[in-house]
């Protein structure tokens, strides 16, 4: 049995994650399926893409991820499959998958061939999850190989999660996520934190903060969040709405005198 973790920005409004579903069980009924997230920010590859980055390690080696945060779907973009260390990921070739591949070191990847598949014919152009990528990862699933379903591609889109700066007692980087708890995740990592008391900034709005998960200062505190990134954050409210931060926001912390 192969696990099959599905990533969407679909939500749960639509029949569109149940499709998924559908069209993976009705090729291999033996999949398991998991719902990793379907609550990506809309058309956003780079939310999409930290959250995948975030749970790999956590996933269960020799799986599928289907990634569909797709807001070039029908245009010229490639539908891939990669195999990168024990993972192998089945998507739009926008940037998704990049962060993920690039924390495991290496890849092969293939372009879907839709004609050789079969898909090509009950191909919408709009729905490229449902008639593209479940099928193809419920065929691999069910003992395909990605060389009978595409050919080789030598590179792939690449996505930078990571842009980092210092400027002089600042440290700039870029808001990755904010959690339904309010909790402003950053991309800088919790190593480059070496001050006790900052201001953070983001955008026209500021606060001071202490770095401690212990000691509260006027509500906000930088802790050590579970992926090893600087979090902003305050004890049952929300630092996002009280910094009016929102995901690839700028945000700065500078070292208080």
């Amino acid at each position: 049995m192969v696990t099959l973790y599905l990533l969407t920005d679909f939500g749960y409004q639509d029949y569109y994650v149940g499709a998924l579903k559908g069209v993976i069980k009705s090729i291999c009924q033996r999949a398991e399926i998991i719902d990793l997230t379907h609550e990506v920010r809309k058309f956003d590859v780079r939310h999409g893409a930290f959250l995948l980055w975030q749970s790999l390690k956590w996933l269960e080696k020799n799986s599928i991820i289907v990634g569909v945060v797709d807001p070039g779907v029908g245009t010229s973009r490639d539908p891939v499959m990669i195999r990168s260390g024990q993972f192998t990921f089945v998507g739009p070739d926008n940037g998704l998958f990049w962060p993920a591949v690039q924390s495991i070191g290496s890849y092969e990847a293939y372009k879907i061939d839709l004609r050789s598949t079969g898909l090509a014919e009950r191909r919408t152009g709009t729905f490229d999850g449902r008639d593209v990528f479940a099928p193809i990862a419920a065929m691999l699933a069910c003992g395909k190989s990605m060389d009978e379903l595409g050919f080789e591609k030598k590179s792939l889109e690449i996505l930078d999660l990571w842009r980092i700066r210092a400027e002089g007692r600042r440290i700039v980087g870029e808001v990755r996520n904010v959690d339904r708890f309010g909790n402003i995740v950053t991309n800088i990592p919790w190593s480059y934190v070496r001050f006790e008391e900052a201001i953070v900034r983001v955008g026209d709005s500021y606060g001071r903060a202490r770095v401690s998960p212990n000691y509260e200062y006027r509500g906000l505190l930088l802790i050590r969040g579970s992926s090893d990134l600087l979090e902003v954050s305050i004890a049952k409210g929300s630092a996002a709405e009280l910094l009016n931060a929102d995901l690839n926001y700028e945000i700065s912390l500078e070292v208080i005198e």
